[in-house]
């Protein structure tokens, strides 16, 4: 019985840790100030496709090839990455961060479906990926770009570490 308590135990402390996230899980700019991309280079092939974010970021992912079907295809990627921004760094951190995020968004597609603002008008796969990406920049931020000295950005980065599911769900719901 003792060796139950001892089993379980963590797993319950571990659960309860990843209930309250801390607020500056959303802030991603504030503990890791990179560029957002710029995807208005895409403007010739994606300029009228709508004025959702999830319209435009489909049709972006899709011109590129990065997007096949419902399915990110990670090897082109970082050439769509290149158009949009000119930094090698943040390309990196950006294209390493796509990785994890294809098969989460995959499998957990229609539970970040109900949890997004953003309208089914279009495809949100591209959006997801996105999504995922930028918040794991809290994760794997470019060392000259972190904010270490922020208590705030360091809980939040070890929060995000040890809370992935729920801290992307948390990000998710304010966008």
């Amino acid at each position: 019985m003792l060796f139950f308590i001892f089993l379980t135990f963590p797993a319950a402390m571990g659960a309860a840790k990843c209930r309250a996230a801390p607020k500056f899980v959303q802030n991603v700019q504030m503990c890791c100030p990179l560029p957002l991309p710029n995807w208005g280079v895409y403007s010739s092939e994606c300029g009228n496709s709508g004025p959702q974010p999830s319209c435009r970021l489909a049709c972006i992912f899709n011109a590129t090839m990065a997007l096949q079907g419902r399915h990110l295809n990670l090897r082109q990627v970082r050439p769509m990455l290149e158009q949009a921004f000119s930094d090698p760094d943040i390309i990196d951190a950006y294209s390493s961060n796509f990785a994890p995020c294809a098969s989460l968004v995959h499998s957990k597609y229609g539970e970040l479906a109900q949890i997004s603002r953003q309208s089914d008008a279009c495809d949100r796969h591209a959006l997801f990926y996105s999504l995922c990406a930028y918040s794991r920049l809290m994760q794997r931020c470019p060392v000259n770009a972190w904010q270490r000295t922020n208590k705030q950005c360091q809980e939040a980065r070890t929060y995000m570490k040890n809370c992935a599911w729920p801290a992307l769900k948390m990000f998710m719901k304010s966008t």
